[in-house]
């Protein structure tokens, strides 16, 4: 009978042995699930970091498109600005012509360069012509 008790821890650690193996099989197909899994992470990181590198070198590309686009801008403002204070000055100057020449054709106080006006349109029409002529100046103004 001293077979019996060996007989039964031998079967108890055949047992836990298969238990152990079984336990090993789950644990090895979980860790290979893991590594697929991994590895698809790997991928997705790969591409992650792809996508930021793209993303980054756009927007330099646009900070750089913004700069150059307001240097065109600014140097667009500056010209209308001069051509804003030169067409200022030839309304200003026309506006000055036109009343000159309206007090030449009204017959008002004339200085010497507006009576040399008045006497060349006066020389060169008549009184109808002189008449259209400021009721064009004043349809202008």
């Amino acid at each position: 009978m001293d077979f019996l008790p060996e007989m039964i821890v031998d079967a108890v650690l055949a047992l836990l042995l298969i238990a152990v193996i079984v336990v090993s099989v789950i644990v090895y197909r979980r860790l290979s699930t893991i590594r697929e899994g991994q590895e698809e992470l790997r991928q997705l990181v790969d591409s992650l970091n792809n996508a930021v590198v793209d993303a980054q070198r756009s927007v330099g590309n646009i900070r750089q498109a913004a700069l150059d686009a307001e240097e065109r801008l600014e140097g667009a403002i500056k010209k209308a600005d001069g051509m804003a204070d030169e067409l200022g000055m030839i309304t200003e100057a026309g506006n000055n012509l036109a009343d000159r020449i309206e007090r030449g054709l009204t017959g008002e106080r004339k200085s010497s360069s507006e009576a040399k006006i008045s006497e060349g349109v006066e020389t060169h029409g008549s009184k109808k012509q002189q008449q259209e002529i400021l009721a064009a100046l004043r349809e202008a103004r």
